[in-house]
């Protein structure tokens, strides 16, 4: 009989093609890891993995069923929240991921009346960039994602929060900051300080002001840093509309913030779950209690694509 553990140890050496990372991820040590699949291997008689490489290399059998052991693995997780969620789908531990540019502020705005309204659900939470919430969220490791809804997901299920208005923020001292708004016309081109590649948000800035990423000298790993880089006067950089409200509560008087207009730009946040998810009752109560004290600016705007 195939162990499911050994399944999953065989599905994340696959998805992260190195034995001491996929045994991070497995919570196991990287012998263990490897012990176990030489068992597998030995329990199937066929060869799965290449040895005496440097690199994690699947024999053609190897891949095909590392495909399927994927496929066993969700569906025994899926059985487990079924039995789960039939007996209380609102409580009980929830594995939620959300892009680091929203999280801190999503959740600060949020998080009193999610407690309020769902106090029986125990959040954990993940701060992921896009790419790996969506690796994560196939593989299992984590129940809902919030994020910049992409284009839509095979095997994932979506679900519409709200539109989150951008802004531009600069210093005092900077060429436009007596403007009171700014066009995307104006924008093309400009020299902003952007997050580093894998944020959503430094690709949506690329987009809308239609420049090439080797073209920026600096790379932020946060907003906080953008914040702080602004505030000093070294530039301008696009602000979402929670980190802009969260700041200005702080008395942060140091950058001066304007919409960006013709239209007005946005980035829709939504929730994501895999298909076939038991937690889908939980991403519709997450949606009520959180759209319940979210802006609505959604008239007017226009969202700026992401596109993975």
């Amino acid at each position: 009989m195939l162990s499911l553990k050994d399944l999953s140890y065989l599905t994340a050496l696959d998805e992260l093609r190195h034995f001491g990372k996929a045994a991070a991820a497995c919570y196991v040590s990287q012998p263990t890891l490897s012990g176990q699949l030489k068992k597998l291997e030995h329990q199937l008689g066929v060869t799965l993995i290449e040895r005496g490489s440097k690199k994690v290399i699947f024999t053609h059998v190897g891949l095909e069923i590392a495909q399927r052991a994927r496929a066993m693995v969700l569906q025994a997780q899926e059985m487990e929240e079924l039995a789960r969620a039939s007996k209380t789908p609102l409580a009980g531990r929830l594995k939620l991921a959300i892009i680091p540019s929203l999280a801190p502020y999503l959740m600060a705005k949020t998080g009193s009346t999610v407690n309020m309204l769902l106090p029986e659900l125990n959040i954990e939470l993940h701060e992921l960039e896009t790419h790996e919430l969506l690796r994560q969220l196939r593989s299992g490791n984590i129940d809902i994602g919030i994020l910049v809804l992409p284009q839509p997901q095979p095997g994932l299920r979506s679900l519409s929060l709200w539109q989150e208005q951008l802004w531009l923020g600069v210093g005092h001292n900077h060429e436009w900051a007596q403007k009171t708004q700014v066009t995307r016309t104006e924008l093309a081109g400009a020299d902003l300080i952007l997050l580093k590649e894998g944020h959503c948000l430094a690709d949506q800035a690329q987009q809308l002001c239609q420049i090439k990423s080797q073209s920026q000298a600096f790379r932020g790993a946060s907003l906080e840093t953008l914040r702080y880089m602004v505030s000093a006067g070294n530039g301008a950089t696009l602000v979402p509309q929670l980190s802009m409200e969260a700041w200005l509560s702080h008395g942060d008087d140091k950058i001066i913030y304007m919409p960006i207009t013709e239209p007005k730009q946005a980035r829709e946040i939504g929730f994501l779950a895999r298909s076939g998810s038991a937690y889908w009752p939980c991403v519709e109560a997450l949606h009520n209690a959180m759209a319940s004290v979210l802006p609505d600016v959604s008239e007017g705007t226009q969202n700026v694509p992401l596109v993975l």
